[in-house]
C-alpha cells in the first residue's frame, strides 16, 4: 500500500487537474461530475493528513532515527531521505544495541588499526594548528544556523524528540518542580515532549537562530498544550553560546560564586526557579536575584555543532548555570556514524570534523573525548556510552549503522566550577 505521503501527492495532483479541466468543459452533467469528484478528493485528502498528523502527535515513545531523523541527522538532501527508516526491532529499549561499535570500527579501518579514543583533545587542536587546518576551513559563524532554520521552517520538518523521557528519565520521574535549560533548542522539538511528559517542569532554551526560536515559541505552545500561562513553563531566548555566557537573570555572579555551590535559595528566600524570563530580569533591576540556576541542561546535537576549541567555554557555562546535584544531559554524534562515513574528503577539515554544505559544523565524539571535556569543568560521569542503532532504508532496503554518544553528567553538591570571563 502507498505511504500516507504518496497518497497526499497523488491527492494534490488529482485536485490541480480537476480544478484545471472543470472550467473548460460545456456540458453541465460533466461538470457536476467533476464537482462531485473534486469533493471526494478533498475529503479523502483531510482524511489521510489527519492519519499523518496522529501519528505525529501520539504520546507512544518513537526512537530518534524515526522521530527525529531529519534533524538529528541535520542538514543536506542526502540526510533528509533518512526518514524514510524503519525502527529496528531491537533499538525500541535504549540499552539494546543493534551492533558492536568495536567490530564496526575493525569493518572501517581494519583489524590492525591503532586504538581510537586515546588523543585527548589537546593534543587533537595543537595537531590542527601545525598542520594548517584553521588556514584552509571554512570561517565559522552562527549565521549559517539562522539560514538554515530560515530555509527549513515548516514544522513537520523538526520531529519532536519523545524517546528523550525515555532515555533520561530525570526528566519526568521527579515529583518536585524542575527547571530545564536546553542549549541550542532550535524549534523546541526537546522542550515540548518534556513539557507535555511533565507538569513540574519549567523549561528555559537558548539559541543562535532568531528564526528558529520565533518558531518554537509557535510550537511548543501548540504541541505541549500550553495554551494557559506558556511564558510561565517555556522562555526562549537568544545567545550565541559559542562566543557569549549565558545572561545574568539566569544566573548571576554572586549565585555562580556562592548560593549556587550551597544549593541554597536566592537572596529574598524565594524559590525563584520558577520564575519567568520577564519577571527575573525585572527583579534583577530592582536588586533581587536571578532565576537561580536550573537543575537539569541539556546538550541534544548541539556540541558537535561547535568549533572544537570552544566546547569547552560552552561546558564551563552549562556547568556554572547548573545547581549542585544537577544533570547535564548529552546526546550527539559518535565515531563512524553514517553521516561521518559519508562525508566527501573535501568537507573534512580536521580529525573527525567535518563542514556541511550549507555552512554548519559537525563534529563525531569518541567516549574519551567526552569524558576529558566533562571533567574539565567539574562534571562526574554517571552515564557514558555508544547507542549502536542499524535502521533499515525502505526505498532502497539498505541497512545503516547509527552512532550516538549518550551521556549523564552530574554536577557535584560542593562543587567549586571555572567560569571563563
Amino acid at each position: 500500500m502507498p505511504s500516507p505521503r504518496v497518497l497526499i501527492r497523488v491527492f494534490l495532483g488529482v485536485l490541480s487537474l480537476i480544478r484545471f479541466v472543470s472550467p473548460l468543459v460545456q456540458d453541465v452533467r460533466t461538470r457536476r461530475f467533476c464537482g462531485r469528484v473534486f469533493g471526494v478528493v478533498v475529503v479523502e485528502a483531510w482524511r489521510v493528513q489527519r492519519c499523518i498528523d496522529a501519528r505525529f502527535s501520539s504520546e507512544g515513545v518513537v526512537h530518534p532515527d524515526r522521530a527525529s531523523a531529519v534533524v538529528e541527522t541535520e542538514m543536506d538532501e542526502d540526510q533528509r531521505g533518512r526518514a524514510d527508516c524503519e525502527e529496528s526491532p531491537s533499538a525500541r529499549a535504549f540499552y539494546s544495541c543493534d551492533f558492536d561499535w568495536q567490530v564496526l570500527r575493525e569493518e572501517i579501518e581494519g583489524a590492525s588499526c591503532p586504538e581510537v579514543g586515546r588523543t585527548g583533545i589537546d593534543v587533537i587542536l595543537e595537531a590542527e594548528r601545525n598542520h594548517g587546518a584553521d588556514g584552509g576551513k571554512p570561517a565559522f559563524s552562527s549565521l549559517a544556523w539562522e539560514a538554515f532554520h530560515r530555509n527549513h521552517s515548516k514544522a513537520l520538518f523538526f520531529k519532536e524528540r519523545r524517546y528523550l523521557v525515555i532515555e533520561f528519565p530525570e526528566l519526568v520521574d521527579n515529583p518536585q518542580a524542575i527547571s530545564v535549560l536546553e542549549v541550542g533548542c532550535g524549534t523546541g522539538s526537546s522542550v515540548a515532549p518534556i513539557l507535555r511528559a511533565n507538569k513540574n517542569a519549567t523549561c528555559y532554551g537558548c539559541d543562535c537562530s532568531a528564526a528558529a526560536l520565533d518558531r518554537a515559541k509557535l510550537l511548543v505552545v501548540g504541541q505541549a498544550g500550553l495554551h494557559e500561562s506558556p511564558s510561565k513553563k517555556f522562555q526562549p531566548f537568544l545567545c550565541d553560546i559559542s562566543v557569549q555566557a549565558f545572561p545574568t537573570w539566569l544566573c548571576c555572579s554572586s549565585c555562580r560564586a556562592s548560593s549556587l555551590q550551597s544549593g541554597g535559595p536566592s537572596r529574598d528566600g524565594k524559590d525563584v526557579s520558577r520564575l519567568t524570563s520577564g519577571e527575573s530580569m525585572q527583579q534583577s533591576l530592582e536588586g533581587s536575584c536571578c532565576v537561580g540556576g536550573v537543575t537539569i541542561v541539556m546538550l541534544i546535537f548541539t556540541l558537535s555543532a561547535i568549533p572544537l576549541e570552544k566546547m569547552r567555554h560552552v561546558l564551563a557555562e552549562c556547568a556554572a548555570v547548573l545547581q549542585p546535584g544537577g544533570y547535564l544531559l548529552f546526546r550527539d554524534y559518535g565515531l563512524y556514524d553514517m553521516t561521518m562515513l559519508r562525508f566527501p574528503s573535501a568537507q573534512k577539515v580536521a580529525d573527525r570534523l567535518y563542514f556541511r554544505k550549507d555552512g554548519t559544523l559537525s563534529y563525531f565524539f569518541t567516549l574519551d573525548i567526552v569524558r576529558e571535556l566533562f571533567a574539565s569543568v567539574g562534571l562526574v560521569e554517571e552515564e557514558l556510552q555508544y547507542a549502536c542503532v542499524q535502521l533499515v532504508n525502505r526505498r532502497k532496503q539498505v541497512p545503516m549503522k547509527r552512532v550516538w554518544v549518550h551521556a549523564k553528567f552530574r554536577k557535584p553538591e560542593t562543587a567549586v566550577v571555572p567560569c571563563e570571563s
